[in-house]
């Protein structure tokens, strides 16, 4: 077939034209991977990113070493973890009624055995709410008839009437003075249970609250005191339970001065010391939420007061789990 100069030329000039296409769509191509938001900016989604708790063992909020206030613990504090000794309470209960040991218990806390005051101390207390005699068992039982766990209140009110039987209303009163006996002597059984005895009760079961308001409150502010300098000691001894009680303490700022900071110290000491890992998780929960209200100073002295009592509780060598 021939072709003419006339369709050469035509062919030749669509030739030319696809090519020039060609370029000019490989050179948009190219710009457009180079220079497009959507490639050249790539962020990443927002995620919240989980934070283990916040412990002495592993600091991991990024801006503490900018705020310079928590030093890490003291080299040889951390690594003692497994020489704490745990201990257990001594039993209390007795076997069959109380009146046939009270009188060799009491000897032996006569002669110095704190044990032996413990024990006397925690019967004395079970006993002080017992009925005393038949007449306020059947008050009691009358007023416990319609609770929902009857059945169960009634067995114990009537197993709690019979352990305590013949033991007078000024027997049972001496739990206290026996408590606070065992707990000057360093029973940390007797320390611990300070936790449980409020100041209104002290009050109440020390015949104390007839006084005048002035001698009252004079009474009950002592009593406050003592309470915490046992609970401290016991503290300091591993005591798991003072520990819990010292911080709420705080927290609901029923004892003053630096309230956060000594709550959030005492809840790390619980993470550092508990074995027990529902603690830990419910610590390192409070510790979490306190940690942002901190200021740099409450910080500082919330470190120091850790140091200071985990090398007091490595030194005592001794761990009291909760029970």
């Amino acid at each position: 077939m021939k072709i003419n100069n006339k369709t050469l030329g035509v062919l030749l000039y669509l030739c030319l034209a696809l090519i020039l296409l060609l370029i000019a769509l490989s050179y948009s191509s190219g710009r457009l991977s180079h220079s497009s938001p959507l490639n050249s900016v790539v962020k990443e989604p927002n995620t919240l990113k989980a934070t283990p708790p916040l412990s002495l063992k592993q600091e991991t909020l990024d801006d503490l070493s900018d705020k310079n206030t928590i030093a890490p613990i003291e080299k040889g504090i951390q690594d003692q973890n497994n020489q704490l000794a745990v201990m257990a309470i001594p039993r209390w209960k007795q076997q069959g009624q109380l009146k046939t040991h009270l009188a060799h218990l009491k000897n032996k806390a006569d002669k110095g055995d704190i044990d032996a005051k413990y024990i006397v101390a925690a019967n004395l207390r079970y006993c002080f709410t017992a009925p005393i005699d038949d007449f306020a068992l059947q008050a009691k039982l009358e007023a416990i008839a319609d609770y929902t766990d009857a059945g169960e209140a009634i067995d114990a009110t009537l197993e709690n009437f019979d352990y305590c039987s013949v033991i007078n209303q000024d027997q049972r009163r001496d739990f206290y003075l026996y408590f606070y006996d065992a707990a000057q002597n360093g029973s940390v059984a007797a320390q611990q249970t300070f936790a449980d005895i409020t100041a209104e009760f002290y009050m109440q079961s020390q015949g104390f609250k007839t006084q005048n308001r002035e001698e009252y409150i004079k009474k009950r502010d002592a009593f406050k005191l003592q309470k915490i300098a046992f609970l401290e000691q016991a503290a300091k001894h591993g005591s798991e339970k003072a520990l819990m009680k010292l911080s709420a303490l705080y927290h609901s700022q029923q004892i003053s001065g630096n309230s956060l900071a000594k709550s959030y110290a005492l809840n790390r000491l619980m993470m550092e010391i508990t074995e027990n890992g529902e603690l830990y998780n419910r610590y390192a929960w409070f510790e979490q939420r306190q940690y942002p209200q901190l200021s740099q100073t409450e910080l500082s002295e919330a470190n120091t007061i850790v140091n200071n009592w985990l090398a007091n509780i490595y030194q005592n060598g001794s761990l009291y789990p909760y029970e």
